[in-house]
């Protein structure tokens, strides 16, 4: 199935309106691009006012043409882009590009025309690039439609960027590299499409391997986040970010340049900080080969180049392999007796192209190495085209990355090119090549930790959400909580706060710390700072004085004070965990030490939520890098399991109180067996009101509203609530579970068990695009728990509109009524999402599944592409 966006990457046919034979003009640049590309496709000129440009016919307007048209190419003027849109409405196109730029002149005169262009497409159903936008390439069907005249190679990586300057550099640049693309394509002013649905359409393009991104500014953060995360599991995506200077610091919380490395991070995406570093990770995404461990060895004609790239891989945290005992015998018989047999390896000046290419052969095939990299200095005894070619015959046999950096040679092609033939990218120092594999290692690191497989979830105590949603009510349009209210909204998601009494005079403060026991402390309200600990009844009376003196110099409430049990220990660690609002990406949790830390990226870590355990375990090791006064981490081992259940209990708030703007939690005391908020602070956003759709949120959480139960035949009713990645050694035991059958109905092939990729799938669902819902039944087994019986679950289409469904029960719960109970659960949450049908394909064999979808409303039909499948349908009316 191809993706909604097929017409504007891969058009059938297209039109050009505003074409001209003017030199200069952005009409001719395009023109004789398209020319020059040798586009496969149908290509129309429009310009009313000629018959005939640069030899080819040109059309009055695109109805006149009488022919299918998919993209529209728009490089008329400002005032006459409405009528084209209007135009391309009634031809029925797909897509369109507008090369022309908003008008000068007042912003608010340039934003009328902005909005009435983005409505003209959207009435028209047209998917609309631009204004201001680059253009595309793409190179498997000839098609330049850009105002770029580079010859571009063809290739399998895909380049998007928010500037068509930088789509101009990065093609200059890597023809002469020889790296070559399979699209390329610029944003311009976003009026609607924007990068999530250009990546969905890069994910599902069997043409392109790997995506380089620029990005200036992110308009949709969940849309951009959801995509990048689809796309990095299956393909490599680098992503350069401009605009860090331009962005003002906040008055408090995280830069906006912090919070997006943290986004990336979570997605899998690889970030780099320069042009250069970009154009390194093209060179080396262009090889089309991903290291499968970060071990590197160095082979090198020079011992001092040799050290440089030994020192540079050390300081981007990169191993230096150490040699199998088969390749140091090796490297002993080419060797000369002087020369080191370990990593890196110098062959020596003198080294002949053939030791030199038998030297790297050795290496690149020690299973201990996962990638080489290859040093060559000139000397007038050897020929670095020679040693390119020896080489690159060594690089041919392996599909291990082999980086090389031929020193001195910029102006010798004919060694770059031969190693290019060979699969090495070639770099111009040691340093670009380590840099450059340091990328891949991060992609890979990146992909292991999206498999890693989470351990079973404790349930949290659940959250008072109807004391929430009265608190709320009773907020109004305050931006600020009274004390007590604070203390309610913390205690309605669990969050440990310490036993708390108020005291209107000394005698009462006494009466309440003996009841209470000692330590205690003594504060102003119930969830500022206090006084403490306070261990007798004498230092209670000092710490009584002390606050009325506050009191009267107007720094607390005079009239009362609240007496706490104290909330530490003498082995007790002050953490400051806070969360703050990014304009782009929403609510970021942060920790780090206690007792007044700035809330800023070098005093805290940071993490989006939600958080699952995995992440709130990343999130305190992050944290632990920082030291507090007394040198010791942030969180040591002893405390790890009771700061794991309050920053999820502090996920659960944040992803329900889209109002919280700022929450800072410091001191929280966090010791063996139990971490309590100290002092809390809060700052409300009132315009907030509802948390229904976790619009406030750049990632979707887990959907806890989609949890209930069904009832089945012979049994208690089930639990259904939708899978999370905790979920993944029940989902394994499932599949294991299943009948030969049951397993060959559901995976059209023989399956036995789930790889880690699959089960990493299967379990760590993008609800924004899917949906997977299981059926839990009490475990048989000793020990109890839960077991699950049953599975399904849909994943959104390309088309955008429709949705691939699958069910499986478990053999012993089957006729029962468990698929059932999950299907008309799943079809709501289908329906919710906005989708206009649920699809499946079913075996042909597989008769208890087609009369089941037939009782479900389905209708049947043949697959074109398979005759052993039928394709089940089920339209959705849309809530």
């Amino acid at each position: 199935m191809h993706h909604y966006l097929r017409p504007l990457l891969v058009p059938a046919s297209f039109a050009l309106v505003g074409a001209s034979e003017r030199p200069g003009s952005l009409g001719r640049v395009v023109m004789e691009n398209v020319a020059a590309a040798g586009y496969t496709g149908e290509f129309h000129a429009v310009n009313p006012a000629h018959r005939k440009l640069l030899g080819q016919k040109s059309w009055p307007s695109l109805p006149s043409i009488r022919k299918p048209i998919e993209l529209v190419v728009i490089a008329a003027p400002c005032d006459a882009v409405p009528r084209v849109l209007q135009d391309a409405a009634r031809v029925k196109a797909k897509a369109a590009i507008l090369l022309t730029a908003a008008p000068a002149g007042p912003a608010a005169a340039a934003k009328r025309w902005a909005r009435d262009v983005a409505a003209l497409a959207k009435q028209g159903g047209i998917r609309l690039v631009g204004p201001g936008a680059f253009g595309v390439i793409r190179t498997s069907v000839g098609l330049n439609a850009s105002f770029s005249d580079v010859d571009v190679l063809p290739g399998r990586l895909a380049l998007v960027a928010q500037s068509g300057a930088v789509c101009t550099a990065m093609l200059d640049f890597a023809r002469p590299a020889g790296i070559g693309f399979s699209t390329v394509i610029s944003l311009g002013g976003v009026l609607d499409v924007d990068f999530g649905e250009l990546l969905d359409a890069l994910l599902a393009d069997q043409e392109t391997d790997g995506i380089l991104l620029y990005v200036e500014h992110v308009h949709d953060a969940r849309g951009f986040l959801s995509a990048l995360r689809a796309a990095a599991r299956t393909k490599p995506v680098v992503l350069l970010k401009a605009g860090r200077s331009l962005e003002a610091a906040p008055p408090s919380g995280p830069s906006p340049d912090a919070v997006f490395d943290v986004a990336m991070r979570r997605c899998g995406t690889v970030r780099v900080r320069t042009y250069t570093q970009l154009f390194a990770a093209a060179r080396l995404l262009g090889t089309g080969r991903i290291p499968r461990g970060e071990r590197i060895a160095v082979v090198a004609n020079g011992r001092g180049p040799a050290m440089l790239a030994a020192d540079s891989a050390r300081d981007a945290g990169i191993e230096l392999a150490q040699f199998d005992a088969s390749t140091v015998a090796a490297l002993d018989a080419l060797l000369p007796d002087e020369s080191p047999r370990g990593n890196p390896v110098d062959v020596r000046g003198d080294a002949p192209p053939e030791r030199f290419a038998a030297a790297v052969g050795a290496v690149v095939s020690d299973p201990n190495v996962d990638a080489v990299v290859v040093l060559h200095v000139p000397r007038p005894v050897d020929s670095p085209t020679d040693a390119a070619r020896a080489v690159a015959a060594v690089a041919r046999g392996s599909r291990k990355p082999i980086l090389g950096a031929w020193l001195g040679a910029i102006e010798r092609p004919e060694a770059r090119d031969a190693l290019e033939a060979g699969g090495i990218a070639n770099f111009y120092t040691p340093e670009n090549a380590v840099e450059a594999f340091a990328f891949l290692a991060a992609y890979r690191r990146h992909q292991e930790l999206l498999l890693e497989v989470p351990p079973p979830l404790l349930e949290p105590a659940p959250p008072d959400f109807v004391a929430v949603e009265r608190l709320r009510a009773a907020i109004g349009d305050r931006r600020t909580l009274d004390p007590d209210e604070l203390a309610r909204l913390l205690a309605a998601f669990r969050l440990p706060v310490p036993r708390v009494a108020r005291a209107g005079t000394l005698d009462e403060a006494r009466v309440v710390a003996r009841r209470l026991g000692y330590p205690v402390s003594l504060s102003g309200d119930a969830t500022g700072p206090a006084i403490g600990p306070i261990p007798d009844g004498r230092a209670l009376l000092r710490a009584w004085r002390k606050l009325q003196e506050r009191a009267r110099a107007g720094q607390e409430r005079e009239g009362h004070a609240f007496v706490r049990k104290a909330a530490h220990g003498e082995r007790a660690r002050e953490l400051a965990i806070g969360v703050a609002t990014d304009p782009v990406f929403g609510p970021v949790i942060s920790l780090g030490i206690g007792g007044g830390s700035p809330l800023t990226p070098a005093g805290r870590a940071l993490a989006l939520p939600p958080l699952n355990r995995r992440l709130a375990l990343d999130l305190i090791a992050g944290a632990r890098r920082h030291t507090g006064r007394d040198g010791a981490p942030a969180a040591p081992d002893d405390v790890v399991e009771p700061v794991v259940r309050l920053l999820l209990q502090l996920s659960a708030l944040v992803c329900a109180c889209p109002w919280v703007r700022e929450l800072e939690l410091d001191p929280v005391f966090a010791e063996p067996g139990v971490a309590t908020v100290g002092a809390a602070r809060l700052a409300v956003d009132p315009r907030q009101k509802s948390r229904r759709g976790y619009g406030h949120m750049a990632i979707h959480p887990y959907p806890s509203e989609t949890a209930g139960t069904i009832e089945v035949r012979d049994s208690v009713p089930l639990t259904v609530r939708a899978i999370r990645p905790e979920d993944a050694e029940l989902e394994r035991d499932f599949v294991l579970g299943l009948s030969e059958e049951s397993r060959y109905f559901r995976f059209f092939y023989r399956l036995h068990e789930l790889t880690p990729q699959m089960l990493a799938r299967f379990t760590q669902v993008d609800y924004d695009r899917e949906m997977a819902l299981v059926a839990l039944a009490p475990a048989a087994a000793a020990g109890g728990g839960e077991r699950i019986v049953g599975v399904a679950r849909y994943i959104a289409n390309p088309d955008g509109e429709s949705a691939e469904f699958a069910v499986v029960v478990a053999d012993d719960w089957q006729g029962r009524g468990v698929a059932r109970g999950l299907m008309e659960r799943l079809i709501a949450c289908a329906r919710k999402r906005g989708l206009a049908r649920l699809e499946g394909a079913v075996l042909r064999t597989n008769h208890g599944m087609l009369r089941f979808t037939a009782a479900m409303g389905f209708s049947t039909a043949d697959d074109p592409e398979d005759p052993e499948q039928l394709i089940v349908t089920l339209p959705l009316a849309r809530d």
